[in-house]
C-alpha cells in the first residue's frame, strides 16, 4: 500500500481523502450514540421491546397450538362419548326387542296353552255328552224291551275312562303350565316397572346432582383430593375407620345436646338393646 502512494494522482487521493473523512464521520456518530447512556438507554428499551415482541409472538403461537391440541383432544372425547352413548342406546335397544320378542313368544305359548287346555275341557265335555246319551239309549232299549251286552257296556266304559283320564291329564298340564307362563309374564311386567322406576329416579338423582353441583365430569386421576375424599364409597375398610372416628363423639347419657340418634343415621330395630333402646324416643 504504501508503494501505491507515490503512484497515485492527486486528484485520487482527495476523492479517497474525502471517502475517509464520510466514513470517519459517520464512525463518529454512531460511536457517540454508544457513548451517550441516552442513546444506550433508547437501544437497551428498543431490543427489549423486540425481544417482548417475539416472546409474545412465541406464546400467541403456543397458546394456538395448545388450543388445536386441545380441541382434537375433547374432539376424540367427544366421539369416544358419542360412540359410547350410541352403544349403550343400541344396548337397550337391543335389550327391548329381545324382551319384546320373548313376551310376544311367551304369549304365543301362552295362547297355545289356553287353546290346548280349552280342546282339553271341550274333549272332556263331549265325553261326558256321549256317556249320558249312551245311558238314555241303554234305558229307551230297555223299555223297548231290548238288552244291551254286558261287554259292549264295558268296552264302552273301560274307553270312556281312559279317554277322560287322559284328557283330565291334559287339561291339569295345560293349566299348570298356563300359571307358570302367566307368573312369568307377571314377573317380567314387575321387573319392567322396577326398571322403569329405578330408571325415573336415577335421572332424578343426576338432574339434582346437575342442579347442585353443576354437570358431572370425568374426574381426573391426578384429582388426589377427591379420591381421597371419596375413598370410604368404594373401600369398606375405610368407611369403617371413618364410621369408627365418628363414634369417637358420642357422649355420655348426661349430655343433653347427644340424647338422640343424629338424623340420617340407619336406626336400630325394635329389639335393639338397652344402649341403643334409650335413644329411640327421642330419634
Amino acid at each position: 500500500m504504501l508503494a501505491n502512494v507515490d503512484h497515485i494522482p492527486s486528484t485520487d487521493w482527495k476523492q479517497k481523502t474525502l471517502e475517509i473523512a464520510t466514513f470517519k464521520d459517520r464512525f463518529t456518530k454512531l460511536m457517540s450514540k454508544f457513548e451517550n447512556g441516552e442513546g444506550i438507554f433508547a437501544l437497551k428499551k428498543m431490543l427489549d421491546k423486540r425481544k417482548r415482541k417475539r416472546l409474545n409472538k412465541k406464546k400467541t403461537k403456543e397458546f394456538r397450538k395448545q388450543q388445536i391440541e386441545e380441541k382434537l383432544i375433547n374432539r376424540v372425547k367427544l366421539h369416544k362419548a358419542i360412540d359410547e352413548w350410541l352403544r349403550s342406546k343400541q344396548e337397550e335397544v337391543e335389550k327391548c326387542k329381545t324382551d319384546e320378542n320373548m313376551k310376544k313368544d311367551a304369549d304365543c305359548v301362552l295362547g297355545e296353552v289356553t287353546k290346548k287346555k280349552s280342546d282339553a275341557r271341550k274333549q272332556l265335555t263331549l265325553i261326558g255328552a256321549l256317556t249320558k246319551l249312551r245311558a238314555v239309549r241303554e234305558q229307551m232299549a230297555s223299555h223297548r224291551g231290548e238288552k244291551m251286552s254286558a261287554e259292549d257296556k264295558q268296552v264302552f266304559r273301560t274307553s270312556m275312562e281312559k279317554l277322560s283320564k287322559m284328557w283330565e291329564d291334559s287339561s291339569r298340564t295345560y293349566m299348570t303350565e298356563e300359571q307358570r307362563l302367566k307368573l312369568m309374564l307377571e314377573k317380567t311386567a314387575v321387573e319392567d316397572s322396577k326398571s322403569i322406576q329405578l330408571a325415573k329416579e336415577r335421572k332424578l338423582l343426576d338432574e339434582w346432582y346437575t342442579v347442585f353441583f353443576g354437570p358431572m365430569e370425568a374426574i381426573s386421576p391426578e384429582n388426589t383430593m377427591y379420591w381421597a375424599l371419596t375413598a370410604a364409597e368404594r373401600d369398606m375398610e375405610t368407611f369403617i375407620a371413618l364410621r369408627r372416628s365418628w363414634d369417637t363423639f358420642l357422649v355420655p347419657p348426661t349430655n343433653e345436646m347427644g340424647s338422640s340418634i343424629p338424623i340420617g343415621w340407619v336406626l336400630p330395630d325394635g329389639n335393639a338393646g338397652e344402649n341403643w333402646t334409650k335413644y329411640l324416643s327421642n330419634a
